[in-house]
């Protein structure tokens, strides 16, 4: 019998088998390319997904310090330590700045460990606590099952976009287009 548990662990092994095939061979140029100028980049919405899991399941879950500041992620990158991208303005997206790619998947790597730490140390009652008084709707099952929508939504659009910019090519040679 499957538990919530290990539910939630296979669906965020898949993302992240999803995300990495996504992002494994992208270039800087790629990284920050827009397909509008309203668009948001790939660096910027991988970087967005990252320190939303960070967020919530270290700030928001736990009220802990995020890893994104605990460790240092933000002085590597030379950004704010209590951003993630939320309400950001075009002008923001337009401004930010190229991440390394390695160091960007370093950092998710170190925020992914926290979130299986966690989620193997829950009981089946943990699901239905709620971490913050003033969010009385959204319990810790709300928060995982939010994470993994989001998640499966950037992927989704990391990939997209990519197609985009390499137009054919993005698909591997073995590819059959459904019919």
């Amino acid at each position: 019998m499957i538990t919530l548990s290990r539910f939630i662990e296979d669906a965020l092994a898949r993302e992240q088998d999803f995300l990495l095939e996504a992002v494994q061979d992208l270039t800087p140029e790629e990284l920050v390319w827009r397909a509008t100028p309203e668009a948001n980049p790939i660096g910027w919405m991988l970087w967005h997904m990252l320190r939303v899991e960070d967020m919530w399941l270290q700030f928001y879950t736990q009220n802990q310090p995020e890893l994104w500041e605990r460790d240092g992620w933000n002085e590597r990158f030379g950004l704010p330590a209590r951003d993630n991208g939320f309400g950001h303005t075009q002008e923001q997206v337009t401004n930010f700045p190229a991440l390394d790619l390695p160091e960007l998947l370093r950092y998710g790597a170190a925020v992914r460990a926290g979130t299986l730490d966690y989620l193997r140390g829950l009981q089946p009652e943990d699901f239905d606590v709620i971490p913050r008084e003033r969010r009385p709707e959204f319990s810790v099952a709300t928060m995982f099952r939010q994470i993994i929508g989001e998640f499966y939504q950037h992927t989704g659009q990391i990939a997209y976009v990519k197609g985009l910019i390499r137009g054919s090519n993005a698909f591997p040679s073995n590819y059959t287009a459904p019919t």
